[in-house]
């Protein structure tokens, strides 16, 4: 049987910018599950793959195509079913991933035959058992959401164990690694050491999924690494630097394997602050990018999201990572409440700390997480594609939404060019792309009018 395994086109500014473009190894895990079952598998890329997905089905012709995609993605997600119905009735559509794990309810529709809502390998598996077998019993696959007659089926979700999760076989990224890059890192593999995140700030999607923090064992975290042929990786996990154990036997173990890589990870400020010996010997053996969420330098703000961290803990983050040469990507959000003065104030903060690659968005309540709660009576908007954190979605209380997004690009161009004096972005056309997003920003404007 054949099955086609599809990363939708994405969506906004930033993506099209190909600044960041990752290995797509949600689909690889399921690709590699397919395989050792025997199954014809495909994956198409919509973030690079250049024919059409509908060229794909009528040239491939699986029986079953999965989906996967964030939130932005919803309703392509949804296209994409409605499109492989009408190419070929019979054929199989299974939609997953990180925004399916949650809003799962989201995607029962007629051209969807089964919600995948787990990172649960071995469920997948058994479901694609159970389809060549012709089964129509699907109650025990772990997580699955799935139609008997015209209702739907809610199987139990049990946590996964992420030890459970397969070497991928990376086929598709050695055959296109030069799709995939980490801004000035060319050809970055992507892997996963851990599910969740042990810490609970009321704004983040990511703690909500898996059920638990569980992390992988070591030895097989170096055996993939040692497998990968690629000179940078990217850690994807929600939170790599948490466990002081567990990082410092991986820091021997790279030495001890005397693997050469540059490394991308999440850490949050707390621990890279009270961690100097820990974060300069994860510098000497290859990490060059920090991801911290800062989210905020204030004290106040940080309370409020639960971040259970501090602003003086932000800036000994950034400061250290700037003595010792590594880059601390600063992940930040702009309250609904900003009004000029707080972005004067926070561009100079950031200037003033020296904080030299920083992603600015929007404060966005993600449908799954405690604060989607407390705000989806005001949205303004129920456009999935809004939900990018570059879209207000949620109406400002002390601006405009058109001067809010007058002061939040603004501010977003100066960051970039502040942060183009490192020479990250040498390998982009800068004027080319001010055109681009000026021209996005002056549309996106003028529809606020």
């Amino acid at each position: 049987m054949k099955i086609l395994l599809v990363r939708p086109e994405p969506v906004n500014i930033l993506q099209y910018l190909q600044i960041i473009n990752s290995e797509p190894l949600e689909l690889e895990y399921l690709y590699t599950v397919a395989n050792n079952l025997g199954w014809n598998s495909e994956i198409y890329d919509g973030f690079n793959t250049k024919h059409s997905l509908t060229k794909t089905l009528k040239t491939f012709q699986p029986d079953i195509i999965g989906i996967t995609g964030y939130i932005t993605q919803e309703s392509l997600m949804l296209k994409y079913t409605k499109l492989a119905k009408k190419i070929n009735p019979n054929i199989i559509t299974i939609i997953g991933g990180v925004h399916a794990q949650l809003n799962y309810k989201n995607f029962y529709c007629a051209n969807t035959d089964f919600v995948f809502r787990s990172e649960d390998m071995v469920a997948f598996g058994e479901l694609l058992e159970n389809i060549s077998q012709n089964k129509s019993d699907f109650s025990q696959i772990n997580g699955l959401c799935w139609k008997n007659g015209c209702e739907w089926v809610e199987n139990k979700f049990s946590p996964v164990d992420i030890n459970t999760l397969p070497i991928p076989d990376r086929s598709f990224f050695y055959k296109n690694k030069k799709w995939f890059r980490y801004i000035d890192l060319k050809e970055t593999a992507t892997i996963k050491t851990s599910l969740s995140c042990p810490y609970n700030c009321n704004f983040c999607y990511c703690t909500q999924l898996g059920g638990k923090y569980s992390v992988r064992d070591l030895d097989k975290v170096i055996q993939e690494i040692k497998g990968i042929d690629a000179e940078s990786i990217l850690i994807a996990d929600d939170l790599f630097l948490f466990n002081e154990e567990r990082v410092r036997n991986f820091i021997n173990e790279i030495k001890r394997c005397n693997i050469n890589k540059k490394f991308i990870c999440y850490g949050r400020a707390d621990y890279i602050s009270t961690h100097p010996e820990q974060i300069k010997a994860l510098v000497e053996i290859g990490f060059t990018y920090f991801l911290v969420g800062l989210e905020s330098s204030s004290d106040n703000e940080l309370n409020n999201y639960n971040k259970q961290t501090s602003s003086d803990a932000n800036i000994q983050c950034v400061n250290l990572l700037n003595q010792l040469n590594a880059r601390c990507f600063a992940l930040m959000i702009t309250p609904i409440d900003a009004d000029k003065q707080y972005f004067d104030n926070l561009y100079k903060w950031i200037i003033h700390n020296n904080v030299k690659y920083v992603t600015l968005s929007i404060f966005t309540p993600m449908p799954g997480t405690k604060n989607f709660e407390e705000y989806k009576d005001k949205l303004i908007t129920k456009n999935c594609t809004y939900w990018d954190f570059l879209h207000l979605v949620i109406k400002p209380t002390k601006l405009s939404c058109f001067r809010f997004y007058f002061e939040f690009y603004k501010l977003t161009w100066k960051l970039y060019k502040f942060t183009q004096k490192t020479g990250i972005f040498d390998f982009m056309d800068f004027g080319y792309y001010k055109n681009i997003f000026g021209n996005y920003i002056c549309k996106k404007l003028r529809r606020e009018l």
